[in-house]
């Protein structure tokens, strides 16, 4: 997978947070953080339609 804001080198990495644990992507490069959560609201805000 390709970084949206750099074209860097992206890669699944799991987080934990006190009541549950997700899957995002980052970047390599920059640091970009991706989930579903971020991507859904990103599309929300720029009129996009998801699915």
């Amino acid at each position: 997978m390709k970084c949206p804001k750099c074209k860097g080198r992206m890669y699944s990495e799991k987080y934990f947070d006190f009541v549950r644990s997700f899957e995002a992507w980052k970047c390599s490069c920059c640091g970009e953080l991706l989930d579903s959560t971020i991507v859904a609201n990103r599309a929300r805000n720029h009129n996009h339609y998801l699915g």
